[in-house]
């Protein structure tokens, strides 16, 4: 097969034992101490919204693409947080800056 540059064998076959595989994205920083304030928040009000305002979007941050990158991995975090509670989740922001989140029992 010939490529549109001119170089031949686009494609190889490979063993699988042959290839090493990396996972995907970055490795959770999130602390046992920060699940378990998150835990007792819960344990406080279960049908409330735990409001995370050390993680809202700092007042210096006015480009879009910026407040979009931070909105997005914060709420990673949440999710991540979620997950090691074994809950469901739902995240807003409260005031457009502040992460709010309520979470819930996991649905089967």
């Amino acid at each position: 097969m010939t490529t549109s540059n001119g170089k031949d064998n686009e494609f190889e076959i490979v063993s699988e034992n042959d290839l090493e595989f990396a996972k995907r994205g970055r490795k959770s920083n999130i602390s046992d101490k920060e699940v378990e304030l998150v835990r007792v928040q819960i344990q406080k009000n279960p049908k409330g919204w735990v409001l995370f305002n050390g993680k809202a979007i700092p007042n210096g941050m006015t480009e879009i693409k910026e407040i979009r990158n931070h909105k997005a991995a914060v709420s990673a975090t949440i999710r991540q947080i979620a997950k090691r509670l074994g809950m469901d989740v739902s995240i807003r922001w409260h005031k457009g800056s502040v992460p709010a989140a309520q979470f819930t029992k996991a649905s089967a």
